[in-house]
């Protein structure tokens, strides 16, 4: 990624595959706090199981950002960036 993100906090929606996967991936190894939402909450619960034992820190949330707008943000407190990558 090549940006240093240590000490931010990013909320990265559609986190449980494809882009949204790979940018969850890619912020936590470049330092950042991630805070997962996917409707595949087994998929999200790996993935902050990952990135949580590759030392990094990780919130999954199961959510459809669709019907509960601000759910994630709410639980994460002092969120620096918001990513949406949710499918159609």
């Amino acid at each position: 990624m090549g940006t240093d993100l240590a000490g931010k906090v990013v909320a990265i929606t559609g986190a449980s595959s494809g882009i949204g996967e790979a940018t969850a991936l890619a912020c936590a190894q470049a330092g950042a706090a991630v805070a997962l939402a996917a409707r595949r909450g087994d998929r999200i619960d790996r993935l902050a199981a990952q990135i949580a034992g590759d030392g990094g820190r990780a919130l999954a949330v199961e959510a459809d950002v669709s019907d509960n707008r601000g759910k994630l943000v709410a639980r994460v407190n002092q969120t620096q960036l918001v990513l949406s990558q949710r499918g159609g």
